[in-house]
C-alpha cells in the first residue's frame, strides 16, 4: 500500500510542492483518486475540511501538454492520504496508467485552507475564553464542524453558560487575539501516533488540524449560541480576512 509522506504540520504555510503521482484509483464508491509521494493537502478529519485546489501535470503521451485537474476533496484511509479528482469515467481511464510516476505540481486553494486555520484556533479560544469568563472548567465540545463560512463548538449540556457569558467570553476572545499570542502546535508519541496538542499561552487541547501561527490571524470573531434538546452549540464566525503574520 502506498503511503503518503505528510507536510501540512511541519509546514502548514506551504501552499504548493512539487510531487510525484503514486497512483490513481477509484474509492469504494467509484469515486476517481490519486495518491501522492508527499503533499501539503489537509485530509479531512478532526472537524476541519479536507483540502481542495488543483494538480498541474503534463500527462505521459500528450506531448508534454500541461494538464490541470481539480481536486475536489482529501481524505485518509490508513497511511493513504487521498486527492479526490472531478474527472468522468472517460478520463479516468485515458489518464490511469498516464499519470502514474508523472512529477507534478499541487497547489492549495489556499482561500479555503487559511480560512480553516483560523476558523480551527478561534474555536478552541472561544472555549478557552468561556472557561476564563465562568471561572471554572467546562466539558470539551464532543464535535467541532468547521465549513466555508465557520465553526461550531458542540457540547453535550445546556445551562452552563448563556448569551451573556457568550458575548463576554467574545469580547476577551477578540481583545486577546489582537495582542498578539503565539500559536504552536506539536506531537506527543507518548499519547499514540499521531497525536497532537494544540498550544496557546497556557492552555493545551489535543488536536491534530492545522492553525496559525499567531491570534492576531484570527482577525475579528462573532459568535451565537444555538440549544437543541441537550445539546448547546457555540457557532463562530470570521468577520472579515486577516493578514498572515510575520
Amino acid at each position: 500500500m502506498s503511503q503518503t509522506l505528510p507536510l501540512f504540520h511541519a509546514e502548514p504555510y506551504l501552499k504548493q510542492l512539487d510531487c510525484q503521482v503514486d497512483r490513481l484509483e477509484r474509492d469504494d464508491a467509484g469515486l476517481p483518486f490519486v495518491l501522492l509521494g508527499k503533499t501539503v493537502f489537509y485530509p479531512q478529519g478532526g472537524g476541519q475540511l479536507g483540502d481542495r485546489g488543483v494538480l498541474n501535470i503534463p500527462v505521459a503521451g500528450e506531448g508534454g501538454v500541461l494538464r490541470t485537474l481539480e481536486i475536489v476533496a482529501t481524505k485518509k484511509r490508513d497511511d493513504q492520504i487521498r486527492h479526490y479528482l472531478s474527472i468522468d469515467d472517460e478520463a479516468f481511464t485515458h489518464l490511469q496508467t498516464r499519470l502514474i510516476g508523472q512529477q507534478a505540481t499541487a497547489t492549495l486553494d489556499w482561500s479555503l485552507r487559511y480560512h480553516q486555520m483560523r476558523v480551527h484556533s478561534a474555536m478552541h479560544l472561544i472555549h478557552c475564553m468561556l472557561e476564563q469568563t465562568l471561572g471554572r472548567a467546562i466539558a470539551h465540545p464532543v464535535r467541532s464542524p468547521l465549513s466555508d463560512e465557520g465553526g461550531e463548538n458542540q457540547y453535550e449540556f445546556v445551562g452552563e453558560f448563556d448569551e451573556d457569558d457568550l458575548r463576554r467570553a467574545t469580547d476577551a476572545l477578540n481583545e486577546f487575539c489582537s495582542a498578539s499570542h503565539d500559536i504552536r502546535t506539536e506531537a506527543d508519541i507518548s499519547q499514540g501516533q499521531g497525536f497532537r496538542w494544540w498550544q496557546c499561552e497556557n492552555w493545551s487541547i489535543p488536536c491534530g488540524g492545522v492553525h496559525v501561527r499567531n491570534t492576531q490571524e484570527i482577525g475579528v470573531v462573532t459568535s451565537s449560541m444555538k440549544i437543541k434538546k441537550n445539546t448547546t452549540r457555540v457557532v463562530v464566525t470570521l468577520s472579515a480576512e486577516a493578514e498572515e503574520f510575520g
